[in-house]
């Protein structure tokens, strides 16, 4: 018998290595590949905002070079009405009268007859521009300077020069006051685009530049340094986010800690996102199903070995054992609870009778756990659709909804996309958690405009979005954005007078020809990017649902209301 009991020793103990290693190696696995997904789904949506700011920037930019052209004609203009070049005292005035950094007359032969700007000398140096702009057979003929410093530095040089009408010069440049135009570069960019990224607790984005290997941007909820072991010098630095730039996961020890990271390369940077894995281990549920499901299979084959020993070394009571076991099995025993067996007459399978109760035991504690797990996970599933702050739907609950209704035969219904106009300046100004008050107001609000059945949720940000799930006539819908509207003057108060914070919204019809999420949200986003061309704190419905984001009309289409809208001049064939 010492020798059955030492087999079944070894053999329980083989199976707890096995389970302990299949349950590691699975748990880990799974993991690891959940939040990298995650860290992907961080990437991409930062690449996405990054990309966002820099058209934003660049529409600004547009609509800047405008106005300063704008100013630079009307100085020209009241500089030409004068018989002869009027006194410097008065050209300082103008000078304030236009807002402008300096004014300066040019002569025809590149001589600085007049300028606010006593740095300017007796000769304009830059005489190719005065030659291209006086020369021009144009009467409006014009020169914009914007100069271009580098990845991190912002322009510090911004003119417009314009062809003038009078005899007496040949034409006028005015430099814009660098202060007031509020230039970027690519880096205060990203500064502020991962500055308002959101990331769960122990979860960083940072961006680390390609010529220098400094840190560009990072996000600000979480970690604020990134060290690496090892690493003393920007080039190695360099060499490791060069080789890791494939954007696989790595485990890289930052700052003293291990954490799941991936890397993606962009133009002049590296984007990188890490995890704690202190974080991973709450995504660990289903690993941890997946090894109750290997205690099982380990068990099941713990007792056919049982039975295989019990059925070789046992053989005067074989007969006896089978019939213990069958009756145990079967359940009787007392209430308490102690078997029916007379276990003077097998003496040896005492030992046996207590392991298979003691079995039976943790057999219904592991039943009951079970059954307690299932109902957590159900739990854990439902408010993983939810966004934490506002109690909507997250960006991927809101997308599992919109999926829904796609599929249906016929779907009907509007997607509406919901921005806060200057609310940046609330968060800058009165702080963020006056910002997420603002967002909790007005997430609340949406519940009180639109009824039980819509889908409400916030995408991230200030952005909100809200799916009508059913046919509704385009006045009504009119009607209920009016209605919201003339609302959110009370809902925001101070904050609606004082930085401008209100609503733009872009709303676009369901109706079957788009049958994607990603086809919607653009459409809406389309929308929405008209009603804050047309001034903000109104609607626009994208009928036509124009998904087109071009800063030059290609005629991809014979009537564009987008392209009448925005005044989008033609792509010129090459």
């Amino acid at each position: 018998m010492r020798r059955l009991y030492r087999r079944l020793a070894l053999t329980f103990m083989v199976s707890a290595l096995l389970l302990v290693l299949v349950f590691t190696i699975s748990m880990y696995e799974r993991t690891r590949t959940e939040n990298g997904h995650y860290l992907n789904q961080l990437l991409d949506s930062v690449e996405m905002n990054l990309e966002k700011a820099q058209e934003d920037y660049e529409a600004r930019l547009e609509l800047l070079k405008k106005d300063y052209l704008n100013r630079a004609w009307a100085v020209e203009y009241v500089l030409s009405g004068e018989e002869q070049i009027i006194p410097e005292a008065e050209l300082s005035v103008l000078k304030e009268l236009m807002e402008v950094q300096d004014i300066t007359l040019i002569g025809n032969s590149g001589e600085i007859l007049l300028s606010t700007n006593k740095d300017m000398g007796e000769l304009y140096k830059y005489t190719g521009e005065i030659d291209a702009v006086a020369s021009a057979r144009d009467e409006k003929a014009y020169d914009i300077h914007i100069d271009s410093p580098g990845f991190a530095q912002r322009p510090q040089s911004f003119y417009v020069t314009v062809k003038a009408k009078s005899e007496e010069f040949a034409a006028v440049r005015i430099d814009a006051d660098i202060s007031r135009a509020d230039l970027k570069s690519r880096k205060d960019l990203i500064e502020s685009t991962l500055g308002q990224a959101t990331t769960e607790y122990r979860t960083s984005i940072i961006a680390v530049g390609k010529e220098n290997g400094r840190i560009v941007g990072i996000t600000e909820n979480n970690l604020q340094q990134f060290e690496i072991p090892g690493v003393e010098t920007t080039e190695q630095l360099l060499e490791i986010l060069h080789s890791a730039r494939n954007g696989d996961q790595r485990l890289f020890m930052i700052n003293g800690e291990y954490r799941n990271t991936l890397v993606r390369e962009q133009e002049s940077m590296y984007l990188i996102a890490c995890s704690s894995l202190d974080s991973v281990l709450r995504h660990m549920f289903w690993s941890f199903v997946e090894g109750i499901l290997g205690i099982g299979a380990v068990s099941v084959f713990t007792i056919l070995l049982v039975h295989r020993h019990l059925k070789k070394y046992l053989f005067t009571y074989f007969e006896q054992v089978k019939e213990s076991i069958t009756r145990i099995l079967a359940g009787e025993r007392s209430m308490a609870g102690e078997t029916a067996i007379d276990e003077s007459e097998v003496p040896e399978i005492r030992p046996l009778v207590e392991t298979i109760l003691e079995l039976e035991k943790k057999y219904i504690d592991k039943a009951e756990g079970m059954t307690r797990m299932e109902g957590e996970l159900s739990v854990a599933q439902a408010k993983a659709k939810y966004d934490k702050l506002t109690g909507l739907y997250n960006r991927s609950g809101f997308e599992e909804k919109v999926e829904e209704l796609l599929k249906s035969e016929d779907p009907k219904g509007a997607f509406i996309l919901f921005d806060l106009d200057n609310f940046k300046r609330v968060n800058d100004m009165e702080g963020h958690p006056e910002g997420d008050r603002m967002l909790e107001r007005f997430a609340g609000y949406l519940g009180a405009v639109f009824r039980k059945g819509d889908s409400i949720g916030r995408l991230g940000g200030d952005e909100f979005v809200v799916l009508i799930p059913n046919p509704m006539p385009q006045d009504i819908l009119e009607q209920k954005f009016d209605a919201l509207l003339s609302g959110i003057k009370d809902l925001f108060g101070a904050y609606y007078e004082k930085y401008g914070t209100s609503v733009s919204i872009g709303a676009v019809p369901i109706d079957g020809t788009v049958r994607t999420y990603k086809g919607l949200y653009k459409c809406a986003d389309t929308a929405l990017y008209i009603a804050k061309y047309l001034g903000k704190n109104r609607y626009y419905i994208n009928e036509k649902k124009i998904s087109c984001m071009k800063r030059e009309c290609i005629r991809c289409r014979a009537d564009c209301p987008r392209s009448r809208i925005l005044k989008l001049p033609e792509k010129k064939n090459s």
